[in-house]
Parts: C-alpha cells; structure tokens; sequence
C-alpha cells in the first residue's frame, strides 16, 4: 500500500458498537450509526457523498488531523546510552523449553573476567555523555553463578559514576534458583532491582522450566521468592507464554506467590536454532486474543464499579502485554517512534566484552557493534525510526502503538529485522482496538477517577519537554 492508500483512522466493531481510531492523532472516538457511513465513504474517497455539509464537518472534524503529514518526528541526534546489559556469564543451571539463548550459553558459553567487566562500566559511563543517571543489568545465563563477580563490579561501578558526578542504578535478572541468604542482603542492601523469570503453576513451571537434570524447578525456587518478596516486596516476575497456556491463570499463580508488579510474553524463536525448527508454532496466538477480550471487559466492569484495587492489580499485570499500554497511549495521544532503546540508548555486552544492540541478540556475530576495550562502535542501523524500514508497518492502524515491534523477534521468527510476526502483530493491533473501546466509553469522571487513584498517569505538559 503506497503512502496517499494509508487510511487516516482504522473503523472497527465491537459488540454492536462502532468505534474509530484516529491513527496519526492516537486518539480514541466511539461513532455513532449514522456518522458510520459517512466515514466509510471518506475512507474509501468517494467523490459524492449523499451527505449534508453540517454532517461531513461534523466527520471531518473526527479524522482532519489523521490527514496531516506528521511533523513531530523527534530530534534525531544520536541518544547517550544509558542502559547496560552485562553477561557474568553464558551458563545456566536450568534448560528451559524455550530458551533464545541456546540454553543460556549463547554459542559461546563462559564466564566473564574482572578486567572485562570494568572495562564495560568504564565504557558505559563515557558513552551516557552528560545524562546523570546510568542503569547496569546483570543478565546471562544465570547471572548468580558469577556472584563474586557482581559485587566486585557494583563497588566499582559505584565509585566510578561517583568520579563522573553520575549515579548508578542496578537490576538483575534471575532465575531465583542460586538465591540465598547473602545474596538477598546484598541486594536488599545494594537496592538492586530483581526480575525473576517464573512461569507460574508447579506443573507448567517444572514442564517449562527445569534444572539441567531434568527436574522441576517449581519446589526450589518458590519458598526463595516468597523470602525475596518478604524483603523486597518491590521485585518483579516475569513468565514466557507456551503453547496454549490460559495468561490468566499465570497472572493468578505470580499474584498469589506475592509478585505486585509482573509481564507476560509469548515464548521467542531462538536465532541458534535450525531454520527448520522456527517453523513449530510456539504458543496458541487464540488463547492469548480471548484473555484479551476478558480484560478488557474486566477493566470497563470495574472502572465503572470504581474497584481501584483490581485495577491496580489489572495495571501491574499489564507491563509489556495487555490493554494497558495502549490505554496510557491513547489517553496522552502518544506515538512511539521506537519499540524500545535497542541499540541506540541501550546494549548488551557478552562474556568477552563484545558489544551488541540488547541482551538478545548476544552471541550473534552478524550484529556485533563493537567491543568494550576498543573505540570503534557502530549503531547506524538503529538510530533511523523502524518504521522507515518496516514496508509491512507503514498501513498498519497500529504503528504509532508498536514502533515495529521487537527486533529480535522479527528477526527470529521472519529471518528479517524489519518483518514482524504476524502472531504479535495480531495481538497489538487487538491490544489497541480493544484499549480505544475502553478509552472511548471513558466519561470525564472516569478518566479523573483512574488518574487521581494512580491508575493512569496524568497526560505530561507539552512544557515538560522544552
């Protein structure tokens, strides 16, 4: 579809109702029968419209700023990074069913030195440029195989950002097994933010996600959470979506472990893999589309009841998959430009200090930017706005919602950075179309009610970012 063929708003049905999203404007309107037709014949650009003029700028007015060509594309200058993914190591005690980093090794396998890892903070501190605030992630594999190493570095990154006038923020992610008394002290102490990867209920976390051995997982790791929970309530979960696993009952399972904040993904093809094998469906798209249906009638029941606290709960079960992303983007009209900070505010760096765009593409030669020890670092490719890239994005309703989705997942499952998968595309554009039916059936009381309770955040001053 050429550019003048991309329609200015996307029309769409849900239960009896009719409902428009302006697409360059990111904003939500529920339409009425009679208006309806009318916005069909402009979306088609009849010539004659049996239309009154009051009628047709009465439908203009919906849709007018969807015609203009966008000129708020943001500054292109080149973005200090801030973010740093740092691999302790390429090994992992547990060989999840689905794991993109081929068993946690990615290709290499291997632990990384005291020396390496200096260099990377020193590296990162450069590169964030005059942004005062830094953030070091310890990733693998299974970071807590190499403790020693990460409280050497989180002295020295401390002391280092110190000398920069810079401060350092920590996160780790972890599979909870090698959690332990001294380690939660350090990291209570250290205020370490921890994800844990947990998948939910004892037979799909043992089946998903089992020791090398083979066995389960679920029984060593719970009563470990449950302590980490107790001194961190803040740690967050996150679980992997496999073939046809119902996402409610995961969120139920981290919600009665005591997980407040966790994301659900649907599992990733692994780049190690034979091209064969990324032709096995990984997860049930149809299962995740009905959970989506559910909550969003589930946030309409209970907008409308005022209960704040399943909302609350809705908004911490919502990070990276779900409605609430698209409600926050449609009620502060805002365009994503970006999916994410890959390769341009954020890296990955490996076990040997070789620089790559995100933790998911280490190990991967072809995308290799650079090494930790040496000047030379390239991130061209991901500077431009994906969507100049991405043919298949420019019609899409929902290219200001997504930005083109992950790359590593495009890239995994279509063989192209720029080729997203057509399982995630559903769900985000199923994601948006069901965030404008909550948005548009949103009264003023509504919207003041969920953002004086915490559960939106207020739309930001334009002056904000001047």
């Amino acid at each position: 579809m050429s550019k003048k063929e991309v329609s200015p708003f996307h029309l769409f049905e849900y239960r009896g109702d009719h409902y428009l999203l302006n697409i360059e404007k990111m904003a939500a309107f529920r339409v009425s029968t009679e208006l309806l037709s009318i916005l069909y014949s402009i979306r088609e650009q009849k010539t004659t419209l049996p239309v009154s003029q009051e009628e047709l700028l009465r439908s203009w007015d919906l849709i007018r700023e969807g015609t203009k060509e966008n000129t708020s594309v943001p500054n292109m200058e080149p973005a200090p990074i801030t973010y740093m993914y740092l691999f302790l190591t390429q090994s992992c005690n547990l060989r999840c069913i689905y794991c993109y980093g081929d068993g946690g090794e990615y290709g290499t396998g291997g632990s990384m030195d005291n020396t390496t890892a200096r260099q990377a903070v020193d590296w990162l501190i450069a590169k964030s440029g005059k942004m005062k605030k830094i953030y070091l992630g310890f990733f693998g594999g299974e970071p807590l195989i190499n403790f020693p190493l990460m409280k050497t570095i989180v002295e020295y990154a401390n002391k280092k950002a110190q000398e920069a006038h810079k401060e350092v923020e920590f996160f780790v992610t972890t599979n909870a097994t090698l959690l332990d008394e001294e380690k939660m002290s350090f990291i209570n102490e250290q205020q370490i933010s921890v994800q844990i990867s947990f998948d939910g209920p004892k037979e799909i976390q043992d089946a998903q996600r089992p020791f090398a051995n083979g066995q389960g997982s679920y029984d060593s790791v719970v009563p470990k959470i449950k302590t980490l929970l107790a001194l961190a309530p803040n740690t967050s979960g996150h679980a992997v979506l496999w073939g046809d696993t119902d996402p409610q009952l995961i969120k139920d399972t981290l919600q009665d472990i005591g997980f407040t904040t966790f994301s659900l993904a649907p599992a990733s093809h692994s780049l190690f893999t034979d091209e064969s094998d990324k032709n096995n469906s990984i997860h049930k798209i149809q299962v995740q589309l009905q959970a989506l249906e559910q909550e969003a009638a589930t946030w309409l029941l209970h907008i409308r009841s005022r209960d704040k606290d399943i909302l609350r709960s809705l908004k911490a079960s919502s990070a990276g998959y779900g409605i609430y992303p698209g409600m926050v983007a449609l009620l502060h009209n805002r365009h994503k430009y970006h999916f994410c900070g890959v390769g341009r505010k954020m890296v990955g760096v490996s076990v040997t200090g070789d620089i790559y765009p995100c933790h998911r593409f280490v190990g991967n030669d072809d995308y290799k930017m650079g090494h930790v020890g040496d000047e030379k670092f390239n991130r061209d490719d991901y500077l431009q706005r994906p969507l100049v890239s991405q043919a298949n994005c420019a019609s899409c309703f929902a290219s200001h919602y997504c930005a083109g989705g992950c790359l590593h997942d495009n890239l995994s499952s279509s063989g192209s950075q720029y080729i997203p998968s057509e399982d995630i595309c559903r769900l985000r554009r199923r994601e948006l179309e069901l965030a404008t039916v909550i948005v548009s059936n949103l009264s003023p009381d509504d919207q003041a009610f969920l953002v004086n309770e915490q559960i939106i955040p207020p739309k930001p001053c334009p002056l904000d970012f001047l």
